[in-house]
């Protein structure tokens, strides 16, 4: 008789567990693309413009995952996608060589990135310049969230 109570009460804290997760799914704001909520797949996306006649290395990389050189030409894109760990400390960081000069920016880091992202529908877009990486504004629908090298 026991066991048949424990099972009903597990069975009634999974029925409230599955409503509430319900419930906070809805309550978040709509995003352009279908981005879950819960472990959605990030998709990074880097633009070269450097300028014309400009090659630039690219070697992004995470803690646990080293994604290989790209060598990119002005104009072209690279992208990689993944899921953010539960633990809420995903960090992808990308070396940038061009013209003999090489700097570093994160790519993703997900205290100061994940709802940059989630607003622009699980997307995290990147327009690489002279001056910096700069970040997609949907609201402006431009590469005007500009960060320096650092």
């Amino acid at each position: 008789m026991a066991s048949k109570n424990i099972l009903n009460y597990a069975s009634f804290v999974a029925f409230v567990f599955i409503g509430f997760l319900a419930l906070v799914h809805e309550a978040r704001e709509p995003v352009s693309n279908d981005c879950d909520f819960f472990f959605p797949k990030m998709t990074v996306y880097i633009k070269h413009s450097m300028g014309q006649g400009v090659m630039l290395d690219l070697h992004c990389k995470s803690k646990d995952d080293d994604l290989g050189n790209q060598r990119l030409a002005n104009g072209q894109w690279y992208r990689f996608s993944f899921r953010p760990n539960v633990g809420g400390t995903t960090l992808f960081w990308c070396d940038v060589s061009w013209n003999g000069r090489s700097q570093v920016f994160n790519a993703y880091r997900e205290k100061d990135t994940y709802w940059k992202c989630h607003d622009v529908g699980c997307d995290c877009p990147w327009n690489l310049t002279p001056d910096g990486p700069c970040f997609f504004n949907p609201k402006t629908e431009k590469y005007d969230m500009c960060q320096g090298w650092r």
